[in-house]
């Protein structure tokens, strides 16, 4: 086995684990991470907490094809036994992906809700505007915000485990 994929199994192995943790208790840290590491990581285990339509599984993830995190998630994928994929978000452009990131610069209202996909950003406001998961940074934590209303029109379920440690926002929370 190459330096190289002994390294990658090892990142990918860590970043799993403190997901793990960071998903399960909500004050904890992940001290040692780079923000990017952190969001790969929720972004990957995010979708374990999400029920898709027909009982599908969240096997595509889209993601801008030049940032950082892009390649922390092929990393991450490349290691697993699994057949999830990382695949470039070019213009908006959701045919074939399960979960999308992008750090939106307009409004999230501007998306269209596909139906079957998950929208994830770490633009701030981006639930609150209409958006279906924010990413937020809280001092060295990661902290996700929920449009409940949102991700459920697009005939996706999150989890009570995922609810209970998130904040939820719009109509169906009494949070408009």
């Amino acid at each position: 086995m190459t330096l190289r994929l002994m390294r990658r199994s090892v990142l990918s192995s860590a970043l799993l684990t403190v997901a793990v943790i960071a998903l399960s208790l909500p004050s904890s840290a992940a001290p040692g991470l780079t923000e990017n590491e952190l969001k790969a990581v929720f972004l990957l285990r995010l979708s374990q907490f999400v029920s898709w339509p027909d009982d599908q599984s969240a096997r595509i993830f889209c993601i801008a094809p030049a940032s950082e995190l892009a390649t922390l998630l092929q990393e991450i994928v490349a290691t697993e036994s699994g057949d999830r994929e990382v695949r470039p978000l070019i213009s908006h452009q959701v045919n074939g992906c399960d979960v999308v990131f992008e750090s939106f610069n307009d409004n999230a209202e501007k998306l269209v809700a596909a139906r079957g996909v998950l929208w994830v950003s770490d633009q701030p406001g981006f639930a609150r505007e209409g958006g279906m998961i924010e990413l937020k940074r809280n001092g060295a934590r990661m902290k996700l915000v929920i449009n409940l209303e949102v991700l459920e029109s697009a005939g996706l379920r999150a989890s009570s485990k995922l609810l209970q440690l998130s904040e939820v926002v719009g109509d169906l929370s009494g949070d408009a």
